[in-house]
């Protein structure tokens, strides 16, 4: 299979394994939005929210990897990756400012709620605000959006692993492979040496989403090899982490073994095109994603029942990440080849005019 029809949407199941994803941390989200404790998956010691969100970055390793692999053209990545990130987190941020503000008649902390989108675009260097006094207040948790907190990490993947093919891991791998052991050591260790603050980011949740992240790289570092049976690779990563339960909670390569066992099952078993016709539909998982959170606040608030009101917020979230979809994300992505050129235009002027970039 080329490296085209890999990433084909028309050929693989990745869009119904993203729109899971993010239905599992809408379910896992709505029990701690109430109090209760999240579902844990059998054997993982991780909720259903960590799960989803952990299935999210191994896929996106590899689909990142795969692309650097053809071709490692900076304006064409950051195209891509600022199109697809922030339309929708823009929305997201300004759609919930406006509704919170008149929902809760909230005029007198307007400054607060500019600041709370204005803060949030910028969530990549200065970090996430979750709260915006007097929005929330009647419920049990007063954050407005607290999945926003993992956007910085995935950001930061993206150029840590573009660094690591301008280093020559587009060459030999190498490079990715020795990350991703690095990262699942460190989480191992991570007990050891404490949380470290790393400019927006937490040592814990960085090595953690990171080697998830780096584990599906390194799968597509050894796709050549590894992807000519991409079934039985699905397989046995699925098999691995079923038997999970047999290794040792504080074994040191316990991390690196969750994480590549659950890279092979995500993306060997979403090779299937048993799926595939759910991408006809669009992919609404990252607006699921990030607007699930806000709608299940609200759902909360005027349902009484539990089950109701997560089936009222996960149809609400979906129909609402469709429309994301069709209304700006997909137009967006269509431009990121016009985008590409024009942030490579300022550099090009400046060398026609003999200016060296410093």
């Amino acid at each position: 299979m080329s490296q085209r029809s890999d990433n084909s949407r028309a050929d693989n199941s990745y869009d119904f394994v993203r729109f899971c994803a993010a239905s599992a941390v809408l379910f896992s989200h709505h029990f701690d939005l109430v109090g209760r404790p999240e579902p844990q998956v059998p054997g993982l010691g991780w909720d259903f929210g960590e799960f989803g969100v952990a299935v999210f970055f191994c896929l996106s390793g590899f689909l990142i990897c795969r692309s650097l692999q053809r071709s490692n053209d900076w304006a064409a990545f950051a195209a891509a990756r600022i199109l697809r990130i922030f339309p929708n987190l823009a929305f997201v941020l300004a759609a919930t400012s406006l509704v919170t503000l008149a929902w809760y008649r909230n005029a007198s902390h307007l400054i607060d709620h500019i600041d709370y989108v204005a803060g949030n675009l910028a969530m990549f260097v200065r970090g996430v605000s979750m709260v915006i006094p007097g929005v929330f207040i009647d419920a049990l948790r007063t954050t407005v959006n607290e999945p926003l907190w993992t956007l910085p990490y995935e950001l930061w993947m993206y150029v840590a692993l573009f660094a690591l093919f301008l280093a020559g891991a587009r060459r030999s791998g190498a490079a990715v492979i020795a990350a991703t052991a690095g990262f699942a050591l460190f989480w191992s260790l991570s007990p050891w040496f404490g949380e470290v603050d790393i400019g927006p980011l937490e040592s814990r949740d960085l090595l953690r989403l990171g080697t998830c992240f780096l584990a599906g790289a390194s799968l597509a570092v050894l796709w050549p090899a590894l992807g000519r049976r991409p079934l039985a690779l699905g397989g046995g990563g699925l098999a691995a982490l079923v038997l999970l339960n047999l290794v040792p909670a504080d074994m040191v390569a316990r991390p690196l073994i969750v994480a590549c066992a659950l890279a092979a099952c995500v993306i060997g078993l979403g090779q299937a095109r048993t799926m595939r016709w759910f991408s006809r539909g669009g992919d609404a998982s990252y607006g699921i994603y990030v607007f699930a959170w806000p709608v299940q606040q609200f759902s909360l608030l005027l349902i009484g029942s539990f089950w109701l009101s997560l089936a009222t917020a996960f149809a609400v979230t979906v129909a609402i990440g469709y429309a994301t979809w069709y209304g700006f994300e997909r137009r967006a992505m269509a431009h990121r080849g016009a985008f590409a050129e024009w942030i490579r235009s300022p550099l090009r002027l400046r060398r026609a005019s003999g200016v060296r970039p410093r």
